[in-house]
């Protein structure tokens, strides 16, 4: 069988479990959850954007150990996309977050093509487990992000990520990020003792 969403659709809950056919590689958008099959076949390389754009609530992804060879963005402003496992997106596809907040799954290397923020507004990436990293790798070039509070996050996989703009927060537990230095504040005091023991002169 095979399931095809016409051109940006708009869908509540995506659930494939125990399917066995094909999706096509449509852009569509996805309030709710997404739960890929192990067994079904993602078409091939696609050029439309998936998008999660949830507004409230947890939402989750499982992705079943596919390879989502589409960009994804996730643009939910208030809600929350916790992935289940590993996020694997393909080697020139973009994972770009615009809104709201991107878990990654704890313990586990998500990968992707590129990683990109795009606004101005705040936007969170985490793990799924507060004080446990979440893995994201990206094979080369340098990812620039704004406006993005990271924490609990290893980057790695080659790629430079630069986080130096003042508008991203490291709200800790990074490794592979770069920051920029909190400004040091130094105070320089000048004192002058006076001697009681010697007579003042007027």
């Amino acid at each position: 069988d095979g399931i095809t969403t016409t051109g940006n659709s708009a869908i509540k809950n995506l659930n494939f479990t125990g399917f066995t056919g094909t999706l096509n590689a449509n852009g569509r958008f996805i309030y709710g959850n997404l739960i890929l099959s192990s067994g079904m076949t993602l078409t091939a390389a696609g050029a439309s954007t998936t998008t999660f754009a949830a507004t409230s609530g947890t939402n989750t992804i499982t992705s079943a150990g596919q390879t989502i060879d589409f960009p994804v963005t996730f643009n939910g402003a208030g809600g929350t996309f916790a992935c289940s496992d590993a996020l694997t997106l393909g080697s020139t596809r973009a994972l770009t977050i615009a809104n709201g907040t991107l878990q990654l799954k704890d313990g586990t290397t998500s990968t992707v093509g590129s990683f990109v923020t795009s606004g101005t507004t705040p936007k969170f990436l985490q793990s799924t487990t507060s004080g446990t990293q979440a893995t994201i790798s990206d094979a080369s070039g340098t990812v620039s992000v704004s406006y993005l509070t990271i924490q609990d996050s290893n980057a790695t996989g080659g790629a430079a990520w630069d986080a130096n703009a003042s508008t991203n927060v490291d709200a800790g537990n990074n490794t592979g990020w770069f920051f920029a230095p909190t400004p040091s504040v130094s105070n320089e005091v000048t004192m002058r003792l006076r001697s009681f023991t010697q007579p003042r002169r007027f």
